[in-house]
């Protein structure tokens, strides 16, 4: 049937005031600048507009992940055009990781871009290489310094390799003196997130080990820098509040103190990272570890850091922290099994 050319205007007439659906803006969270008076700018950009009225927009911050606008937050008020906008954040503590948001509100709805983390600047006191030139943060916990990033280094200060050992049939046939070094899965993305897993050879680069507080043994670490011993790991621990009489016990230990040393959130350890708040910035990481027989074990789980200090010739003893536990484990292993290393200053 032929539709008349009147009746034809009136029908697309009528189609094009039909009511579109509302659309919803889109926002992107860019990157994060250091100023210099020490303050960050923080970037987002709205890439699309959409159709409801955006009454709110900024950036938002925190130290757990996922920030949302109920903690720091800025307020830039209403936003009419699509494009880039940036907020100044003062007084962020320096050496600390910040997860960030870009964000608009909507028909009372806030809407967040995608979060993306950045560690606040570092002072010549607050960090340390190594002689492959990786940079480390530092943290110092009552009257130490340690590491506060697992060492990933793969020569020692004076350029010797530390032998990388990848199959799981060369390393179930490490024997008690043998030097190795490893990636957890044999993936070096891995590695340079959680650091390198060490035998307690290749850590120590010692036969026999030392109690002594400082430990006196240099090993992986860096010029200036030391493997702690057993005692040192004590002297943290005591520090953090543990019961001097639980020091020397084997297995778990104290109430909270492995609580102060993990990082809070779930962002790099698994749910429930029981007890975890971050407040001494050790940002214990969860490397897991290599066993005896060339299998990898723990990551997100687990984290494992030798100490300096043997238990006979074939074990080392080492310090744990798990994602469903706020104590720390003190426990001796195989020599030949691949754990996370810390290193404290030379004081």
């Amino acid at each position: 049937m032929l539709i008349p050319v009147g009746m034809l205007s009136f029908l697309l007439s009528v189609h094009s005031c039909e009511k579109v659906d509302d659309q919803s803006p889109v926002i992107k969270t860019i990157a994060i600048t250091s100023m210099e008076d020490g303050s960050y700018k923080i970037s987002g950009t709205l890439t699309l507009l959409g159709t409801e009225e955006i009454t709110e927009h900024g950036v938002c911050w925190n130290e757990s992940g996922l920030p949302d606008i109920h903690g720091p937050s800025t307020k830039l008020g209403p936003l009419s055009i699509a494009g880039e906008f940036s907020s100044i954040v003062p007084g962020l503590e320096g050496n600390k990781t910040y997860y960030f948001r870009a964000y608009v509100v909507a028909n009372s709805v806030p809407i967040y871009g995608n979060e993306k983390a950045f560690i606040t600047e570092l002072g010549s006191d607050n960090r340390v290489s190594d002689v492959e030139g990786n940079i480390y943060r530092t943290v110092k916990i009552g009257e130490q310094t340690w590491m506060a990033e697992n060492l990933k280094v793969t020569k020692y200060a004076d350029g010797t390799p530390i032998p990388h050992v990848a199959a799981q049939e060369h390393w179930f046939e490490l024997h008690r003196e043998d030097l190795a070094y490893c990636w957890y899965d044999n993936l070096i993305a891995l590695g340079y997130e959680s650091g390198a897993l060490y035998s307690w050879p290749a850590a120590s680069r010692d036969l026999y080990g030392s109690d002594l507080n400082p430990s006196e043994i240099q090993g992986v670490c860096p010029d200036g820098w030391h493997l702690p011993s057993d005692s040192e790991w004590d002297q943290l621990e005591m520090y953090l509040g543990m019961d001097p009489e639980e020091l020397d016990k084997q297995d778990w230990r104290g109430t909270d103190e492995g609580g102060k040393l993990k990082p809070a959130g779930t962002r790099d350890w698994l749910s429930p990272n029981t007890g975890a708040t971050g407040e001494t910035g050790f940002n214990a990481q969860p490397g897991g570890y290599r066993h005896g027989s060339g299998a990898f074990i723990g990551m997100g789980t687990t984290a494992r850091y030798w100490t300096a200090t043997k238990n006979g010739y074939s074990y080392g003893w080492y310090r744990q922290m798990d994602y469903d536990n706020s104590a720390i484990g003190r426990d001796f292993q195989g020599v030949y099994r691949g754990h996370s290393v810390r290193c404290v200053k030379d004081e």
